[in-house]
């Protein structure tokens, strides 16, 4: 775990801030599987599974865990939140309550055949040492799905050009969720920062958006017209 004078303090106070909001997450709608853009990408890429290993990191209230089980995988989770990972027992997964930035993890090195990472990048204070973590519970040829905002959407890209701040990201009614991404990220630094964690295999990309005419224009420029972005890479 690391040792950083205050670091810990803080987790502490951003655990505690996650517990507290996860009721108010599910009042507001936010745990329906096709409520958010980016799980319609995640049907077309996930197909159905023979079993293997898949690990949803930072997996919440369940929903993603639950469609990976009823895709066929043998699903673990790391979950930092009491109710979040009991619900995930509830229904089938083989669920850990744990911090994702106390490295390293349980599990022997080339465990997995598919690691998800979705959506907490953007919250991290060390995402490469999660991501060189995600590498080497990997096996050799094992797949990483990670999403994130995507800072390079085009209508981000306005605003910064405009009001000279960069947009805020989160989308979520709850007020207090604004404010609570810290790292930003585009198709560009995305793929440097999974190139300089070890992730250097066939890398692809796709955009994220339920507004028209940016949804239609996100299957053909994902990395201007998404405001959501879904890397696939392996190691």
């Amino acid at each position: 775990m690391l040792k950083i004078a205050g670091y810990n303090m803080q987790k502490k106070t951003i655990q505690s801030f996650y517990e507290n909001i996860y009721t108010d997450y599910l009042l507001e709608g936010l745990s329906e599987f096709d409520s958010y853009e980016r799980n319609h990408v995640l049907r077309r890429i996930y197909q159905q599974s023979n079993g293997e290993r898949l690990l949803d990191l930072g997996a919440g209230h369940g929903n993603i865990s639950k469609f990976f089980l009823d895709q066929g995988y043998e699903v673990y989770g790391i979950e930092w939140t009491t109710a979040g990972a009991k619900k995930l027992c509830k229904i089938g997964v083989q669920a850990i309550q744990h911090d994702i930035e106390d490295i390293p993890y349980q599990y022997a090195d080339n465990f997995f055949d598919e690691v998800f990472w979705g959506d907490n990048i953007e919250h991290l204070f060390f995402p490469e040492v999660v991501a060189k973590e995600i590498y080497r519970i990997l096996k050799p040829g094992g797949r990483l799905v990670l999403s994130t905002p995507n800072h390079g959407w085009i209508i981000n890209r306005l605003y910064y050009l405009f009001k000279g701040v960069p947009r805020r990201t989160e989308g979520h009614k709850i007020p207090i969720w604004e404010w609570q991404h810290i790292r930003y990220f585009n198709k560009v630094e995305i793929k440097r920062f999974l190139n300089y964690c070890g992730f250097r295999n066939n890398f692809g990309f796709y955009g994220a958006e339920r507004r028209q005419p940016f949804a239609a224009l996100s299957r053909y420029f994902p990395s201007i017209m998404g405001s959501v972005m879904v890397v696939e890479v392996r190691k």
